[in-house]
C-alpha cells in the first residue's frame, strides 16, 4: 500500500478510535449519573396556581415520590399564560432530571401555537407519565337539555334554530378544541365564549347565561350533576364513564368520529436529559401514580382509572395527542397572537 494511503488509513484509525472512546465515555458518564441520581433536591415546577387539578395531582404525587427517590421533592407553583411562563422558565435550569415541569398535555401543545410568547417548541419537552386522566363532559343547566349529543345536533340543525353559545377557557383549550370539533363534524354553527376558567363558566351555565360547555368531570361537577344543578348532555369520549353511566358517550354517537377528550395533567422533563436519568424517574414516577394509594385518591375524586405507560408508550402517546391538536388548529387556523 503506498505510504500516503498508509498514513491516512492510520489517521482515520485514530480518529475513529477517538470518537468511540469519546462515545464510551459519554455513556460510562450518563449511567454514573443515574446510578447516583438524585444528588440534590428535586423541584417539581407546576405551572399552575395552587389548588387547581394539576397542583393537587403533583403534590400528590411528591408526598410519595420523595420516598422513592430518597431526596425532597419540592413543589414550586409558576402560573401565568396556560402553563407556558412556567415551561419558559423550567427548560432554562439544567437538563439533569433534578428539575421537572408538570404542565397539562393540552397547554404543553398548544402554547406555543396559539401564543407568540410561548416562545418553544412542543418536542423540547418529554413526556414521564401522565398524572390523572379527567373525561370531558358536555353539560348545560337549560330546562330544555337533549337527552344526548346526537338529539343537540338535530336540535341545532332544525329550522329557526338559536346559536347556542359554548364556553371555553380561552383560544387553543380543551373546551375550545373539543368545540371547534363539534362543530366541524357535525355541520353546525355556535358562539364561543372565552372566560377566564372553569368557575365562571360553571357560574354562567347555572345563571343561565351560558347555554352549554365542554369541562372535566372533576369532583365538583361531579357533585352538581348528581344534584340536577347541571345536566350531563353526554361524555366527550368514546365510552361512557362509570361515575355517570346512563349518560352516552360521543363514542355512540351517529355523527361524531373519534370524538374524545381528556384532561391530563403530566410530568414532563427536559428532551435533552440523559436517558438512564429519565428511565430512573420514570420507573420511580410511574411507581407512585399507578400505585394502590395514589389511583384510590384519584379515581375518589372523579378521575380515570390510570394505564400504566412505559416510555416508549408516553413517548407516543404525546406524538400522538400534538399531532391531533395540530390538525385540529391547521383546520381552525389558528396562529400565534
Amino acid at each position: 500500500m503506498p505510504r500516503t494511503a498508509t498514513t491516512m488509513l492510520a489517521h482515520f484509525l485514530v480518529r475513529l478510535g477517538r470518537a468511540a472512546l469519546f462515545a464510551w465515555a459519554c455513556m460510562a458518564t450518563a449511567n454514573a449519573t443515574a446510578d447516583t441520581f438524585p444528588t440534590q433536591n428535586v423541584v417539581i415546577k407546576v405551572g399552575y396556581p395552587p389548588g387547581g387539578g394539576a397542583d393537587v395531582a403533583a403534590r400528590q404525587l411528591s408526598a410519595q415520590l420523595q420516598q422513592v427517590l430518597g431526596k425532597p421533592v419540592v413543589i414550586e407553583n409558576q402560573g401565568g399564560a396556560g402553563g407556558s411562563v412556567a415551561a419558559l422558565t423550567y427548560l432554562r435550569q439544567p437538563a439533569d432530571g433534578h428539575y421537572l415541569v408538570v404542565l397539562t398535555g393540552n397547554d404543553a401543545v398548544m402554547n406555543p401555537i396559539v401564543s407568540a410568547s410561548a416562545k418553544y417548541k412542543p418536542d423540547e419537552l418529554r413526556l414521564i407519565h401522565p398524572l390523572i386522566f379527567s373525561d370531558f363532559v358536555l353539560v348545560t343547566a337549560r330546562d330544555d337539555a337533549p337527552a344526548s349529543i346526537d338529539a343537540l345536533i338535530d336540535r341545532m340543525k332544525g329550522a329557526g334554530a338559536p346559536e347556542y353559545s359554548f364556553g371555553n377557557w380561552g383560544i387553543g383549550s380543551t373546551p375550545h378544541l373539543a368545540a371547534a370539533d363539534f362543530r366541524a363534524q357535525a355541520g353546525v354553527q355556535s358562539l364561543d365564549v372565552p372566560y377566564k376558567g372553569i368557575s365562571p363558566i360553571v357560574q354562567d351555565l347555572i345563571g343561565k347565561g351560558l347555554d352549554y360547555a365542554f369541562i372535566p368531570l372533576v369532583s365538583s361537577v361531579l357533585d352538581m350533576i348528581r344534584s340536577g344543578r347541571l345536566k350531563a348532555v353526554g361524555m366527550a369520549t368514546l365510552t361512557r364513564n362509570d361515575l355517570l353511566p346512563d349518560v352516552p358517550a360521543a363514542g355512540e354517537s351517529k355523527v361524531l368520529k373519534n370524538f374524545d377528550y381528556k384532561v391530563w395533567p403530566g410530568v414532563f422533563v427536559n428532551s435533552k436529559t440523559p436517558q438512564p436519568v429519565v428511565e430512573k424517574l420514570h420507573a420511580a414516577i410511574s411507581s407512585v401514580v399507578n400505585g394502590e394509594k395514589y389511583q384510590k385518591w384519584s379515581v375518589d375524586t372523579g378521575n380515570r382509572p390510570m394505564t400504566p405507560m412505559s416510555l416508549a408508550q408516553a413517548d407516543t402517546f404525546y406524538q400522538d395527542e400534538l399531532a391531533r391538536n395540530q390538525r385540529l388548529a391547521a383546520t381552525m387556523k389558528l396562529s400565534p397572537q
